[in-house]
C-alpha cells in the first residue's frame, strides 16, 4: 500500500497516486506485453523445471524482446557485457552475474544480444509440492517482491560451483522420463540456498524507489492472502483492507505478479489443497471443510477445472 495515507482517503487519492506512478514507470503498458508461460511437456513428461542456454532461446528474445514471464527465472551470465532491464531496473550484466526474476516481471533485452549463459526456470509448485515450507521462496532475499535489486553477483569460485550444479541439474533433466524429480528438487534447493551467499547489487536508478513503493503495496496484498486465504477468498475483503477497489486490485496484481488478484488467491487455495492431499490422510470432505469451501462437490469441480484431474486422482498419482 502507499504509506502515509490513512482511512478511506486512500480510496480515491491513493488510487490516483498509484496509477500515476504505474503509468510513469511503465508498469501499465499501452500496448500488450507478450507473456511466456512454462512449457511443462517439453521432455514428454510433466516437468516444471528446466535449464536452458541463452543461445537456445535467442529466437524467442528476438521475436519479443520485451516480454513477461509467468515463472521464476534465474539467468546466469557466462559471457558478454550489456544492459538488461527487469521492470524498471536497468543493469549492466557480465560474467558472474545472476538475474533473478519472479513471476510477472517484464524483461527487456538488447537487440541481437551477445550475452551467453543459462536460465534456470521453474514454477513455484515444483518446490512446494515437496517441501512443506510454503514460505521458502519468499524468504529468499533475492526473490522477495520488495528487494532493492533483481541482480546478484558471485565471486569466480562461487560462480564455478553454481555452474557445476546447473550442469548436474541439466544432465538429470535430459534423462527425460528416467529423470529423478527428487534429485532435481534437491539440486534446485542447493542452488537457491547457495545464491543467498552471493552479493545483492544495489542499483543506482532514480526510478527504483518508486517501483519499491508499488512492490510494497502488492506485498501487503500477498501478506494478507497468506494470513487469510484459508477462510477468505472474496476479493472485496482484501480490497477493503487495502482501501482500493476490486478492479484496481486485480489490475495492479496482474501488472506486478503476472496474474489477477482473484487468480492469485485461487492458486494459493489449490496449492494448499495439493499439500493436504499429498501429506495428510484427510478425506475430500474434510479437506473441503478445512479450506472453508461450500461443499465437497464444489471443491472437486474447482480442483478438476484448475488441475485437469479430480482430487482423488491427484492423490493416487502422487
Amino acid at each position: 500500500m502507499i504509506y502515509g495515507i490513512k482511512g478511506k482517503e486512500m480510496s480515491l487519492f491513493g488510487t490516483i497516486a498509484v496509477i500515476t506512478l504505474l503509468l510513469r514507470y511503465k508498469l501499465i503498458q499501452v500496448k500488450s506485453i507478450h507473456q511466456y508461460n512454462f512449457y511443462r511437456k517439453k521432455y514428454g513428461i510433466d516437468l516444471s523445471i528446466d535449464v536452458v542456454a541463452i543461445k537456445d532461446f535467442k529466437k524467442y528474445i528476438e521475436k519479443n524482446r520485451t516480454h513477461r514471464l509467468s515463472y521464476f527465472d534465474l539467468t546466469f551470465i557466462v559471457e558478454g557485457n550489456e544492459e538488461l532491464v527487469i521492470n524498471d531496473s536497468k543493469m549492466i550484466v557480465k560474467r558472474g552475474d545472476i538475474i533473478c526474476s519472479i513471476p510477472g516481471q517484464v524483461w527487456r533485452w538488447q537487440e541481437n544480444t551477445k550475452l551467453e549463459g543459462y536460465a534456470l526456470v521453474f514454477e513455484e509448485d515444483f518446490l512446494l509440492s515437496f517441501f512443506m515450507d510454503r514460505y521458502f521462496l519468499r524468504n529468499l532475499s533475492y526473490l522477495q517482491v520488495h528487494r532493492p535489486s533483481p541482480l546478484l553477483t558471485a565471486k569466480e569460485d562461487q560462480f564455478e560451483i553454481l555452474l557445476q550444479h546447473l550442469n548436474s541439474l541439466r544432465s538429470e533433466i535430459l534423462k527425460r522420463a528416467d529423470c529423478n524429480t527428487d534429485i532435481l528438487r534437491a539440486l534446485l534447493y542447493l542452488i537457491l540456498s547457495l545464491l543467498q551467499n552471493c552479493e545483492l547489487k544495489a542499483l543506482k536508478n532514480s526510478e527504483q524507489k518508486q517501483v519499491i513503493i508499488i512492490n510494497r503495496y502488492i506485498e501487503s496484498f500477498t501478506s494478507l492472502v497468506d494470513a487469510n486465504f484459508m477462510t477468505r477468498r472474496d476479493l472485496s475483503f482484501y480490497a477493503d483492507k487495502l482501501f482500493i477497489t476490486t478492479n484496481y486490485l486485480n489490475k495492479t496484481a496482474k501488472e506486478v505478479l503476472g496474474s489477477t488478484a482473484k487468480k492469485y488467491i485461487l492458486n494459493k487455495t489449490i496449492r494448499e489443497s495439493k499439500n493436504l492431499l499429498n501429506y495428510t490422510s484427510l478425506s475430500i470432505a474434510e479437506i473441503s471443510d478445512r479450506l472453508h469451501i461450500e461443499t465437497p462437490s464444489y471443491f472437486v469441480r474447482m480442483f478438476r477445472k484448475h488441475t485437469g484431474m479430480t482430487p482423488k486422482a491427484f492423490r493416487n498419482n502422487s
